[in-house]
């Protein structure tokens, strides 16, 4: 008899163990520091960071000699991406100017706008580019041949987006 009130039970105490968890209250919601929202300047020591470090890394994988070092650091200053305040506060102008403009106007604006941006996105790239020709060309054939394995530098994803359309070596989608 006893036997058989010993599942009832194991399972009558298994149900209420149960409702006192279910009836915990859950965690309390995270304080104000934790809904401070996006912090522009976080992100940018972030991704500053991220960089440093990557660059770092790159030294360490290539072995840069001493004598390779000034090539290395017009590398490391060609892939540092631009300054972007002066950007927001000219857009925040072009906002307020274009308020006034027709349709075709603010499209013609619109295409200029676009046309600057490429031009300023090829000069990055070119000077990218000669920074590492030029860092390429100091290398030894074993330095050469870890450089070409990077997947930053290929041109490919590299299995996360890293290639010049993602985030590259400069940390902002600038390739």
């Amino acid at each position: 008899m006893i036997t058989a009130r010993l599942p009832a039970l194991a399972l009558a105490a298994l149900l209420a163990g149960a409702s006192a968890v279910a009836a915990q209250e859950p965690p309390a919601p995270p304080g104000p520091a934790a809904h401070q929202g996006w912090n522009p300047a976080q992100m940018r020591e972030r991704m500053e960071a991220h960089r440093t470090a990557r660059l770092h890394a790159l030294h360490d994988v290539l072995g840069i000699r001493p004598d390779q070092e000034a090539a290395f650091a017009a590398f490391a200053s060609a892939v540092r991406p631009p300054d972007m305040s002066q950007h927001r506060h000219d857009q925040g102008e072009d906002q307020a100017k274009a308020a006034g403009l027709t349709t075709p106007e603010r499209l013609d604006r619109m295409a200029q706008r676009m046309q600057d941006h490429m031009a300023r996105r090829q000069a990055a790239f070119q000077r990218r580019a000669a920074a590492t020709k030029a860092l390429y060309a100091t290398l030894s054939p074993e330095q050469r041949r870890a450089m070409d394995a990077l997947p930053m530098l290929r041109g490919g994803h590299g299995g996360k987006g890293k290639g010049p359309g993602g985030h590259g070596m400069d940390g902002h989608g600038q390739g």
